[in-house]
């Protein structure tokens, strides 16, 4: 009994040595793949939010009568939904990512998540401010009134684009630069 003691001290002890060093790598994955899912239906909702706001600013352009105003209005509405959309698909997806980083992994795939979680997040916010176009048509009385509110939306917006774009490429980088890692964190 006396030797098998030690031997089943040694044991656990290696087991748990063994155990700290298991990565939850396939558990993260599940949860990234919610969040790719997501980020696809952002895309869509956001494709087709775009070319709503084309036909909507088309409409304001060749707005004539109040009837005229009305239909534009009614797309601007139609926009607003559909971005809608996109965005809290966008705030889902960086969500899921948050998420998938919490997990036990390695460091520049937990930093990557997390870049990822930012860079969603931040494409949320993006979508956010262009929301403000359509809106703009909602709340102003005068076509003046319109294009003053439409020209801080497009300055807002080009400038969240850009930190969302700069998260993106920080994403991109850590994959590159560990591209063995995941090349086995995506089997």
């Amino acid at each position: 009994m006396k030797r098998k003691l030690p031997f089943l001290v040694t044991m656990i002890g290696v087991c748990l040595l063994v155990g700290c060093t298991f990565y939850e790598t396939d558990k993260a994955n599940k949860v990234v793949d919610v969040a790719n899912a997501a980020i696809k239906d952002a895309n869509e909702n956001l494709t087709k939010g775009g070319q709503l706001l084309v036909k909507m600013e088309q409409a304001v352009a060749s707005i004539e009568e109040d009837q005229d105003l009305e239909a534009a209005r009614a797309q601007a509405k139609e926009a607003i939904a559909t971005l809608e959309k996109a965005r809290d698909k966008y705030k889902e997806s960086g969500e899921k990512f948050i998420e998938a980083s919490k997990f036990k992994l390695q460091d520049k795939y937990k930093e990557y998540l997390e870049a990822k979680g930012a860079e969603m997040k931040k494409r949320a916010e993006y979508v956010d401010v262009v929301i403000g176009e359509p809106k703009a048509l909602l709340d102003t009385e005068s076509k003046a009134d319109y294009q003053a509110k439409v020209k801080d939306v497009v300055s807002k917006s080009d400038a969240v684009k850009k930190d969302a774009d700069d998260l993106e490429a920080k994403a991109k980088k850590i994959q590159d630069e560990n591209k063995d890692l995941f090349a086995k964190e995506t089997k």
